[in-house]
């Protein structure tokens, strides 16, 4: 019989959901823990408890009272429309002290992924043009054929809930795709320009002859890579790539899928570089292999890296592998030698002129006939008009000073920061290089112009450690949020350039090995890249970036303006939400005290390690954050030697407060987004069995009293439970 289910499938405001499992007496007599259920005999059928619901998933608990070991199926439906289908785990054994319990089965609905967003958008665009109320439900299946149906969203109006659904309030109007399933392109300005992002490429993943000789057989950026280590306490290393894979650009699969994937985030082409030494050129096969099978099939242009090659990655001469020796007699055949490239139609243009690029052209011998002769040989070939950049480095920035038309800014080149003290790092003796403060960098750069033209550039980070390992210069505090605002501001300051067609220049798709890539990692996957997206399609800045207080700081005037707005526009929307008693997109609220679970846990078993890799970003022990905004923490675990991968497991994490004589004040949440970090397991050389799991979680400390409080993980698996401190605290101040 077709149910609405009541508030007895409770919400996570009715009671302490997931922090007690379902306990299981020697007589099979099964009661809940919890004071408001009651037991299994009589009462409810449906027991449980939604954890969160947003346009990003819905989580939480479910347990069938007749069957408790049972797993329940589950569809989220939009009027008669099923979005996606899961079932709950099965129960796992555990326990609490002397008595035998299953814990709570969980479940998840994703609705993040593309094909879940096309049918949600598809379900609300036919639903919402009913002048009834859209009803949104989780529908309940058991095994004998009887089913409950759980309203969500329910008493909120049609735009405020294609809002609660992870769409913009543009969409209401015109819900066809959502943003994050549709091929990024740049708003236009009012003014009539659009800004292109177009990222540097290096074209050395993959092995060839020089390389082999020189670094030993197979060399690739992929074997600097897979030498990393952190060099001091908060130094975030290693990364490993995530959806691409170790790849060779040889593979004509892997060029389409990194083509996909930079149109999908926004990304207009590539700026290849090209090691071009007196006509012989080095890692050319990927830009041959452009021409050849069309793939990545993306506008593009080039960059003459025309320095030395050297063992010392620098383009010094000192350890010269391969050196330049410029001449005007040999550069002017560098035009003809590209001519394919610059003839091929989707090479870019900037007001009707081929963009090139040259690293270094204050090494060029009479660099004003160089280019008169590269010009007029440019229109003799049919390529047309050129426009020659200057990329500013090593303090040569002004174009004129260097015969060249425009200047392309190259961080770290063109940001200006102190150097922190690697005393406070805590960094050992043995490593000698520099550690720069990110956010000052940002800072430094924010509204920056010149008196000539030029393109902005920007960096999601730096950290060339991967090749000068303990000599290394590493750009501490890298985010992306903080990443976010620099974008912002270099698309506002290339709309203000002289260029009809205004470019920003990004460092880089893939050097990976300088810690400066785009392509999706192990520790913060699509985050850098989404970033690009929200700012390419002129998205409000996002609430990591709101909520940051390093970061307020950086924001113009007018994205201030709409951070309140949109934060107005929220704040409206959880009321109403709280009004339903239902809880909102994700974040969670702490819980007092610390789960049921914790006792009787050992503490720090052998081999168990928990590292928070950043509290909102900052990467220091104490971090002080602010209850009337929300708290980000990103880290990953190791319970020891008791868990295994393929075992299911809960975890929670728990906010202990430092003063030994204020324990009640503590306060826990369960931890949702958890996924395996098979780049820390490769680092840690662990066993088969052992298990890396990484996490993030977002929630309120608003309910927390001001005061010190350690983090700590608690994971509970099957039979075992272990309580995992670390040196991180968050100090709680209003």
């Amino acid at each position: 019989m077709n149910k609405i289910a009541e508030r007895g499938v409770r919400t996570a405001k009715d009671t302490q959901p997931v922090a007690s499992p379902i306990p299981q007496e020697e007589n099979l007599q099964n009661s809940f823990l919890d004071p408001g259920l009651g037991d299994l005999e009589s009462g409810a059928r449906l027991r449980g408890a939604i954890l969160e619901y947003s346009g990003r998933e819905i989580s939480g608990w479910i347990v069938d009272a007749r069957s408790p070991k049972a797993s329940v199926s589950l569809s989220l439906c939009v009027g008669s429309h099923a979005i996606e289908e899961t079932r709950t785990d099965r129960a796992a054994p555990t326990g609490i002290g002397s008595r035998k319990a299953f814990g709570r089965p969980g479940f998840r609905i994703d609705l993040a992924n593309p094909a879940a967003r096309r049918r949600l958008a598809r379900a609300l665009r036919n639903t919402l043009a009913d002048p009834g109320q859209t009803q949104i439900y989780l529908r309940v299946s058991l095994d004998d054929g009887e089913f409950f149906e759980i309203p969500l969203f329910d008493n909120i109006a049609s735009d405020e809930l294609v809002v609660a659904l992870g769409f913009s309030s543009a969409d209401y109007t015109d819900l066809l795709i959502p943003n994050n399933n549709r091929v990024v392109t740049s708003a236009p300005d009012p003014a009539g320009k659009q800004v292109r992002h177009v990222c540097f490429y290096l074209p050395q993943f993959h092995a060839f002859a020089e390389n082999d000789r020189w670094w030993g057989p197979g060399f690739t950026e992929w074997t600097n890579i897979s030498r990393m280590r952190p060099q001091f306490p908060a130094h975030q290393s290693p990364w490993l790539p995530a959806d691409l894979g170790f790849y060779d650009v040889r593979l004509t699969e892997t060029r389409r899928q990194q083509a996909e994937l930079a149109r999908r985030y926004g990304i207009h082409g590539f700026c290849y570089y090209v090691y071009w030494f007196q006509g012989r050129r080095l890692l050319e096969r990927p830009l041959e292999l452009l021409l050849e099978d069309g793939e990545p099939d993306l506008p593009f242009c080039i960059c003459w890296a025309n320095e030395n090659w050297s063992r010392r990655w620098d383009g010094s001469d000192a350890e010269l592998l391969l050196g330049q020796n410029h001449s005007l007699d040999d550069d002017v055949r560098f035009i003809d030698d590209m001519a394919q490239l610059l003839l091929d139609e989707r090479y870019i243009t900037v007001d009707g002129r081929k963009i090139i690029l040259i690293y270094r052209p204050s090494l060029l011998p009479d660099r004003q006939r160089l280019f008169e002769i590269w010009r007029a040989r440019a229109r003799e070939l049919g390529i047309g008009e050129i426009l020659i950049c200057n990329a500013m480095t090593f303090g040569e920035f002004d174009p004129r000073d260097l015969n060249c038309d425009a200047a392309v800014e190259f961080p770290p080149h063109t940001v200006s920061t102190m150097e922190q003290p690697l005393s406070e790092l805590g960094a050992p003796a043995s490593f000698t290089g520099k550690v720069y403060d990110y956010v000052d960098a940002v800072r430094s750069s924010l509204g920056k112009t010149y008196d000539f033209p030029y393109f902005p550039a920007v960096m999601p980070r730096w950290d060339n450690t991967p090749r000068k390992g303990s000599r290394g210069h590493i750009f501490n505090r890298s985010s992306p949020e903080a990443f976010e605002v620099w974008l912002r501001d270099a698309a506002n300051r290339a709309r203000k350039s002289a260029f009809a067609e205004p470019i920003v220049f990004i460092n880089s798709w893939n050097e990976w090995a300088e810690g400066a890539h785009l392509e999706p990692d192990s520790r913060y996957g699509r985050a850098f890249l989404e970033a690009v997206r929200r700012v390419a399609s002129s998205e409000p800045i996002s609430t990591q970036v709101r909520s940051n207080p390093d970061l307020l700081d950086c924001l113009s005037r007018q994205e201030l303006e709409r951070a309140v707005k949109e934060a107005a526009t929220h704040v409206q929307l959880l009321a109403t939400l709280h009004r339903s008693e239902m809880a909102y997109s994700g974040l969670q609220h702490t819980r007092n005290g610390i789960p049921a679970e914790a006792q009787g846990a050992s503490e720090n078993p052998p081999e168990s390690l928990l590292v928070i890799e950043n509290v909102n970003s900052q990467t220091s022990e104490r971090v002080v954050v602010d209850p009337r905004s929300i708290v980000l923490i990103r880290g990953w675990v190791c319970a020891g030697e008791a868990f295994e991968a393929s075992k299911h497991r809960t975890a929670f994490l728990i906010l202990i407060s430092a003063d030994p004589e204020k324990q009640d004040q503590n306060g826990y949440c369960l931890v949702v987004d958890w996924h395996e970090r098979f780049d820390v397991k490769e680092y840690m050389r662990a066993k088969s069995r052992d298990c890396y799991f990484g996490f993030q979680l977002s929630f309120f400390v608003h309910d927390i009293p001001d005061g010190e409080y350690q983090i700590a993980v608690l994971e509970v698996g099957e039979g075992s439970r272990a309580l995992i401190r670390t040196n991180h605290s968050i100090i709680v101040r209003r």
